[in-house]
């Protein structure tokens, strides 16, 4: 829309921000919502053109008061820290002409950095309770359409 040297790029994203407070029980002090970050938010950048397709992701979220399971599997309150998850993928789509027109190619990459999911205790910051590393995760594929 801009200019032509911008052709077949693109970016799309959101964000929110939340404010969240309950009381558990008569009396007691209100607290945030368990799950809900104050802030989250998204972005993608992405290239498509000539066949060829590249994306990059990141979503963040701030940290969060989280319900893990204690121990006898009680709910037990936490705080989980912020993280950031970078994904990628680059594809081919094969062009008509092609002897090969219908075939499209992939391969993606997810959690690119490693971003391990990390809770603390509430009344000691600097203690850390769980420390979850999901690792990479790297998938290849193809479909076909005829």
């Amino acid at each position: 829309m801009f200019t032509s040297a911008l052709d077949g790029f693109g970016l799309t994203g959101g964000g929110s921000f939340t404010e969240s407070r309950i009381s558990p029980a008569p009396g007691q002090p209100s607290t945030a919502i368990p799950g809900y970050s104050k802030w989250v938010a998204n972005g993608t950048a992405y290239f498509e053109k000539w066949g060829l397709n590249v994306r990059g992701s990141v979503r963040y979220r701030s940290s969060f008061i989280g319900e893990v399971s204690g121990f006898g599997a009680n709910r037990v309150r936490r705080r989980a820290l912020a993280e950031t998850v970078i994904d990628g993928q680059i594809g081919y789509d094969f062009q008509e002409g092609s002897p090969l027109y219908g075939l499209s190619l992939f391969i993606q990459g997810q959690n690119l950095t490693d971003e391990p999911f990390v809770t603390i205790n509430p009344g000691a910051p600097n203690e850390v309770i769980d420390y979850q590393s999901f690792g990479r995760r790297f998938q290849a594929g193809f479909t076909y359409r005829f």
